[in-house]
């Protein structure tokens, strides 16, 4: 059974973060781990990274009520489909709606690519998300439960978006709206366990809708080579195999000199 994991979000900067409210940037907020490929061509990692919801506000643009539904409903998926393992984010393609919010969530921490054909679009999914491993094929999905978000805030949210209206009290419409927001993100969803209110389960199957863009993803193809058994690379924290032989060290850096074709 899947439980809840809320780790405290990393130590705050001592400098200002604008970008957090100080109420935010100080509660136990959801954290992630992520595995990634070392380089261009390089091989799956074997270190993983966290990733913070202050690291998402940054690739995001700004916290918002829409970003951290996506964090809870992400967390939820999380601990049911890829557990203390984390997101390898080589080996995995994901399915949300077309938002900015939720769709950023879904590219940071999964490495879902439209362009990839790794992230798909499908605004029948609301506020949620589907997950396939691609080298098993396993999927899930989470979904935030019927009427947890308020339904007067999903009013405003679409009618603001609307145009017509004027300039003078949309600027004051827009700062009540926010703060009705964030009332809500602090007095119902902090509170909340992500498993509570986002329902994650294993799918059988995942009907995949079309993507937008195909092209070849070149950083994950040689995601599973072992560790070289004779190339020492300066630029690699994982050497952990001691001397090698300086002669079949040549041996290969004169291989790669002589060019592809030889």
């Amino acid at each position: 059974m899947a439980t809840d994991h809320r780790p405290a979000s990393a130590v705050p900067s001592r400098a200002p973060r604008w970008s957090l409210p100080a109420w935010l940037d100080e509660a136990a907020l959801p954290t992630f781990t992520v595995r990634d490929t070392r380089s261009a061509q390089g091989r799956l990692d074997r270190r993983p990274k966290t990733v913070t919801v202050a690291d998402l506000v940054l690739a995001h643009g700004h916290a918002c009520d829409g970003l951290l539904r996506g964090v809870w409903a992400m967390r939820a998926l999380a601990d049911l489909a890829v557990g203390e393992d984390g997101f390898d984010r080589s080996d995995l393609l994901v399915v949300s709606k077309n938002s900015p919010c939720l769709g950023d969530v879904a590219a940071y921490l999964t490495g879902g690519r439209a362009r990839f054909g790794t992230h798909r679009l499908d605004d029948g999914l609301g506020v949620g998300f589907q997950l396939q491993r691609l080298s098993t094929r396993e999927a899930w999905e989470v979904r935030e439960e019927p009427g947890f978000f308020p339904a007067h805030i999903v009013a405003w949210e679409a009618d603001l978006l609307r145009g017509g209206r004027d300039e003078s009290e949309m600027r004051e419409l827009l700062a009540v709206h926010e703060a009705a927001q964030w009332d809500w993100v602090r007095e119902v969803l902090l509170p909340s366990a992500p498993s509570e209110h986002y329902a994650a389960r294993a799918l059988d199957r995942l009907e995949l809708p079309a993507a937008l863009l195909v092209a070849r993803r070149s950083d994950t193809v040689n995601r599973l080579v072992p560790p070289p058994q004779w190339v020492i690379s300066p630029d690699d924290p994982d050497d952990d195999h001691g001397p090698r032989d300086p002669a079949q060290q040549l041996q290969w850096r004169q291989r790669y000199e002589a060019g592809p074709g030889a």
